[in-house]
């Protein structure tokens, strides 16, 4: 009796037990493409060196590298700082997304020509998230994209597309 319950256990976790198949995974969908471009300009108080873009069916996600300028940034910690009124200490990482998301909230998607993208633009979020290196958007997909298109803020803009 014992050596039959011996072998169950041994069978149930030996070496002959066959091991669970795990699914596979997707890392790419057949209907979605993502490349980084490299997209060095100025927009202002923030360097922008490259964009990282996702194409869906439904949406389009781009997350902008950004450096933030140093006199902008000791600019703005210097009015947090008064902000804060010493209260709890200003952090360089916060000031730096906040001059990153100063320039980035009001960006839309253009043509090369500087005509806003409405379908891409209109009922999108934009912008979602701004930190001290990244900014991310969020905007509509459009069945057919214009060769070049820019995520512009006046006069400052980076090539997307």
């Amino acid at each position: 009796m014992i050596t039959k319950a011996a072998n169950r256990l041994q069978q149930f976790f030996g070496r002959d037990r066959k091991k669970k198949e795990e699914p596979p995974r997707h890392t790419r969908t057949a209907d979605s493409t993502t490349r980084t471009m490299r997209a060095l300009c100025d927009v202002g108080e923030s360097i922008v060196s490259n964009v990282h873009v996702i194409e869906s069916p439904t949406r389009l996600y781009l997350c902008v590298s950004m450096e933030v300028k140093p006199d902008a940034l000791e600019a703005q910690m210097e009015k947090d700082r008064k902000t804060a009124r010493g209260m709890f200490e200003v952090d360089e990482n916060w000031s730096a997304a906040e001059v990153n998301a100063r320039w980035a909230r009001h960006a839309v998607l253009t043509d090369e020509h500087g005509e806003v993208l409405e379908h891409a633009v209109i009922g999108a979020r934009g912008m979602t998230d701004a930190g001290y290196r990244e900014v991310f958007f969020e905007f509509n997909a459009m069945d057919v994209y214009p060769e070049r298109v820019y995520l512009a803020n006046g006069d400052a803009r980076v090539r997307v597309r």
